[in-house]
């Protein structure tokens, strides 16, 4: 649906038509075959959704659709209260609300309610279609699910021969940290003393690398997963 002004700039405020003359200087907006094309299948449609055929002798029709449409979404409310479904969308409002969200319908079919989807059945629908997870992507980032509340960081770092680092902060903060690990990329060719290097959480805000090796500094990239604050 758009206004006369999509189509001419002959109009007045917001887009309405408006009254003039030719010989005043102000030309009246002109009726377009466009728009009145427009407002003719707008109408046309919604009469032939409700109804099973256009009539040039019926000059009611839209009105009957309308209670066709009113009776149709009063009976399905009436049989979702014997569900004790209450507060409903019709299978229409349902399909409009999802295609907002998304490119394909959702089919709550299995919720076994007909042609006709609860409230509660469509705002779960809609969740679902909203994006599950958050993150902070790069060497250093985080993952968040938010589903579950499971929190996946990782990191890389450099480490002194045969030492632990300072306190580094997660990029983010754990409520509760089940694991941190870590490892060098490439083994040093000669260690004398042992090829371990790695990480470990000294709090839910930080961890610090360790490196056995006594010969060589090394690089070690840290993985750490645990629970999210407010889950």
């Amino acid at each position: 649906m758009q206004r006369i002004s999509w189509w001419t700039d002959l109009v007045g405020a917001f887009g309405q038509f408006r009254y003039g003359t030719v010989t005043g200087g102000v030309a009246p907006t002109p009726l377009k075959a466009e728009w009145l094309n427009m407002v003719q299948e707008e109408l046309a449609s919604f009469i032939l959704a409700y109804l099973p055929a256009l009539d040039a002798d019926d000059n009611t029709q839209l009105l009957k659709a309308i209670r066709v449409f009113g009776a149709n979404y009063s009976v399905k409310a009436t049989t979702l209260a014997g569900y004790g479904i209450l507060n409903a969308y019709t299978k229409t409002e349902s399909d409009y609300r999802l295609s907002q969200k998304a490119n394909n319908a959702i089919t709550l079919g299995g919720y076994g309610i007909g042609d006709a989807y609860t409230k509660v059945a469509t705002d779960t629908a809609l969740a679902l279609k909203q994006d599950k997870s958050t993150a902070s992507m790069g060497v250093n980032g985080w993952h968040l699910c938010k589903a579950t509340g499971r929190l996946e960081q990782w990191g890389v770092g450099e480490v002194g021969p045969d030492s632990t680092s300072a306190a580094i902060d997660f990029p983010t903060p754990f409520a509760e940290v089940y694991n941190c690990f870590g490892n060098k990329v490439t083994p040093n060719p000669v260690d004398e003393d042992a090829n371990s290097a790695g990480a470990f959480h000294i709090s839910t805000t930080q961890l610090k690398l360790f490196n056995d090796t006594n010969i060589y500094s090394a690089t070690v990239h840290w993985r750490a997963i645990g629970k999210a604050p407010g889950y």
